[in-house]
């Protein structure tokens, strides 16, 4: 399988657009926003390393991935019901 592509925006010292790649290994979120801190332009959450997935609704979806290290993600997700269903099939290959 490939990596499966969500328009995103991370919640974090502002509202940062950008992609979420999901695949078997892990969530990726990615921007070219140069004003963003380096820790986040490139931010690998490893599936073995995601605690949770949750989901609030404001306006628009946000999900929570809390890692098992305690650090939680925020994302504005706008295709939430593609990305449960891809994050479904991806973190299974983690059992």
């Amino acid at each position: 399988m490939g990596k499966t592509f969500f328009v995103c925006s991370l919640c974090r010292n502002g509202i940062i657009g950008g992609g979420l790649y999901i695949d078997e290994q892990s969530i990726t979120y990615s921007t070219q926003k140069l004003t963003v801190s380096p820790l986040y332009r490139n931010l690998v959450l490893p599936m073995n390393e995601i605690r949770e997935l949750s989901w609030s609704q404001m306006v628009v979806p946000v999900a929570a991935i809390s890692m098992k290290d305690g650090e939680c993600y925020k994302f504005i997700i706008y295709n939430k019901s593609g990305f449960e269903k891809a994050y479904k099939q991806y973190s299974n290959h983690q059992e």
